[in-house]
């Protein structure tokens, strides 16, 4: 498969999976549109893989929705309060920049140039400027080469601070919990247990060869 090819799949798969989440989400295009400050057309060309959305509308489509942020990017906590507090244009305005700052970032400690990347993505070094000063928003197949190109995961670039971030954080936590059998998510809620996974937490912390020589010292105590 050319690379034009999987480019156009890929844009397709998201916005299958973007009308699969807004369907189930008993919304119209109107309603979801609003919720992340875009219009009916933009989100209707994104459902039809004509364009391609960004990693802060994903995230915020997510918030949204409350549905977690995997299930949009690849084939629940309950609604909080927070979910209206912020103007949806302001949100995505300051998370293109701060996308588009740790591009520039990254790509200085890697000593690529601009239109190396650009190259690299296929796009103009001119369009790669406006992704690194957050003046336009990164389509997320072009955020996923990008990523790829240096070597680092969609992941790094997930917001992780402010409301949504905050709620992506608690889902992947209760997600991670979830995957836990159920004796250990039953021993984890106990309060009085509280004090186990405590030292769980700071044995873990030691270094393997330091607590090595815990454990035979503990075991020579028992001989």
């Amino acid at each position: 498969m050319t690379d034009s090819a999987a480019f156009t799949l890929r844009a397709k798969m998201l916005g299958a999976i973007l009308r699969g989440a807004r369907i189930e989400a008993h919304l119209s295009i109107n309603e979801v549109a609003e919720m992340i400050g875009i219009t009916r057309g933009t989100l209707s060309s994104y459902e039809l893989g004509r364009r391609i959305i960004s990693l802060p509308e994903l995230e915020l489509l997510a918030f949204r929705l409350d549905t977690p942020l995997d299930s949009l990017i690849a084939p629940t906590i309950p609604e909080t309060d927070e979910a209206n507090d912020f103007d949806p244009e302001v949100f995505i305005s300051l998370r293109q920049r701060i996308i588009g700052a740790l591009i520039r970032k990254r790509r200085s400690d890697t000593g690529m140039t601009m239109k190396t990347l650009a190259e690299t993505i296929g796009i103009s070094s001119r369009r790669m400027g406006t992704y690194e000063r957050g003046e336009y928003p990164i389509p997320f197949t072009e955020l996923e080469m990008i990523v790829d190109a240096f070597g680092q995961s969609i992941e790094d670039y997930v917001d992780d601070e402010g409301p949504v971030g905050e709620w992506i954080t608690t889902n992947k936590a209760f997600k991670n919990f979830m995957d836990f059998s159920p004796e250990i998510r039953e021993f984890l809620c106990k309060p009085g247990n509280e004090t186990y996974v405590q030292i769980a937490k700071q044995l873990s912390e030691i270094p393997v060869e330091k607590l090595r020589i815990l454990a035979e010292t503990l075991l020579d105590i028992t001989l």
